[in-house]
């Protein structure tokens, strides 16, 4: 299969977004500037702005791509050895590794400041990251279909699942009522996650 050769404009886009990647985790989003993102990109100003209107945007853009590559791209196989009980915990810690982590609590603060007087803008923004299937959701589509838990809407048990996380492990950090939680505490929270949630939709 021949490999499609990116244009300019591409290589120029996946630039900026490798720059802005290393300046917000050496110098922090709000030290960083488009001035010196183009910089470090090699690119004109107006190029910057060209793919992406505002430094907000492209923190956005960021958060997703940092979603795609580990919720969405990662393929966790499974054995019929492991239990459902440790299948799920593993993928609600690989979840929870990417939404508590500094790093990505950094850009979300930047991202939700600035979309929190764009509400539609910022439901545009969530849903298109909601829509992606991530490995979660097709173990869940997975569960459904072997008759291995008693799931009749796959959205709702996300949405559940979801929420029993970032209640602890992601809103919290994000209004700074907390700091992210340690190695210890991600495994409790994990652990009571995985047992709430397959007490409901467990077999009996």
């Amino acid at each position: 299969m021949i490999e499609k050769k990116k244009s300019r404009s591409e290589l120029k886009r996946e630039a900026i977004l490798a720059a802005a990647k290393k300046a917000y985790q050496d110098e922090g989003v709000q030290n960083t500037s488009m001035d010196k993102l183009a910089a470090l990109a090699q690119v004109s100003k107006r190029t910057v702005y060209n793919h992406f209107s505002s430094k907000e945007a492209l923190v956005m853009e960021l958060l997703s791509d940092l979603w795609q590559n580990s919720m969405v791209d990662i393929d966790i196989q499974f054995s019929k050895k492991v239990s459902v009980h440790s299948q799920l915990e593993q993928l609600l810690l690989a979840e929870l590794n990417v939404i508590g982590s500094r790093s990505y609590l950094d850009l979300a603060k930047v991202a939700f400041g600035h979309f929190f007087y764009k509400p539609e803008e910022l439901q545009q923004h969530v849903q298109k990251m909601e829509q992606q299937e991530t490995a979660l959701s097709r173990w869940l589509q997975w569960m459904m279909d072997t008759k291995k838990l008693t799931i009749e809407d796959k959205h709702k048990a996300s949405v559940q699942l979801h929420s029993l996380l970032k209640g602890s492990a992601f809103w919290p950090q994000l209004v700074g009522m907390r700091d992210v939680l340690s190695e210890e505490e991600k495994t409790e929270l994990v652990e009571e996650t995985t047992k709430m949630f397959l007490s409901r939709y467990s077999k009996d």
